[in-house]
């Protein structure tokens, strides 16, 4: 977990250390830059702990339950507790991301659909909750016909 230092910092130089990280991420020019500025700023860790912040908010407003992401993600509920409050309260930046993430992939998908590519084939591990989901779901149905028909041969 990362630490804050303890010796205590000016209010005001830190409004100036913040502005400067909020200018700096503004003025990178593309996704390449921002990804070699990020890994040198951050460590492994942060990076993933991140990631899978912004992870736990796009399935919290896609509707998926606790369980689906504990599962999937592999985080605790009090970590999806955090970002589903966040999300509750406010959370307009959480959303607005979200709400790119989903453009991304609408332009992704758009892309490999015009190019005869099914996205799915081509990032089969990008689909992978949809798939898990679709098959639990099959596998329910199976199991609910298995028991009636066990029903209907006891009658």
């Amino acid at each position: 977990m990362p630490k804050v230092s303890r010796i205590k910092i000016d209010s005001k130089h830190m409004g100036y250390y913040i502005n400067n990280f909020w200018s700096l991420i503004t003025h990178l020019e593309n996704k390449e830059q921002v990804k070699i500025f990020l890994k040198d700023l951050l460590t492994h860790t942060e990076m993933k702990m991140l990631s899978k912040r912004i992870q736990i908010a796009k399935m919290l407003l896609e509707g998926y339950t606790y369980q689906e992401i504990k599962g999937y993600v592999k985080v605790t509920d009090s970590t999806i507790s955090k970002i589903n409050n966040i999300l509750s309260v406010d959370g307009e930046g959480l959303k607005t991301a979200v709400k790119y993430l989903h453009k991304i992939e609408m332009d992704i998908e758009r892309k490999m659909m015009q190019s005869g590519s099914s996205v799915k084939e081509k990032y089969p591990e990008y689909f992978l909750l949809d798939r898990l989901v679709q098959g639990a779901g099959k596998e329910l149905k199976k199991r609910k016909k298995r028991k009636s028909a066990v029903k209907d041969l006891s009658l």
